[in-house]
C-alpha cells in the first residue's frame, strides 16, 4: 500500500469539515493548510491546496502493527462523510 495518497475535489468547506472532523476526535492537526497529525503513534504530513482543491497526505511515522490500509480507510470514510 502507498505511504501518499491525493485527493482532488475538496474545496475549502470540504477542508474544514475534515478538520472539524478531526478535532472532534480530539486530533488536532498542528498547522493550517500545511500541518503534521500525529496520533497514537501515527503521524502524518498534511498539504492542501486550495486554489486546485488539492489535498495531499504523506505517512511519515506509524507503528509496525498498523497496516497503512487502515490509516487510508479511516481518512477516507471522513473525507466521504463531509460534503
Amino acid at each position: 500500500m502507498a505511504t501518499s495518497k491525493e485527493y482532488t475535489g475538496i474545496a475549502r468547506q470540504r477542508m474544514d469539515c475534515l478538520r472539524q472532523s478531526l478535532t472532534s476526535k480530539g486530533i488536532t492537526p498542528e498547522g493550517d493548510d500545511t500541518a503534521t497529525i500525529e496520533y497514537q503513534g501515527v503521524k502524518l504530513s498534511v498539504s492542501y491546496d486550495e486554489a486546485n482543491q488539492v489535498l495531499k497526505l504523506n505517512i511519515l511515522e506509524k507503528p509496525a502493527y498498523v497496516p497503512e490500509s487502515l490509516i487510508w480507510g479511516l481518512i477516507d470514510n471522513s473525507v466521504q462523510q463531509c460534503p
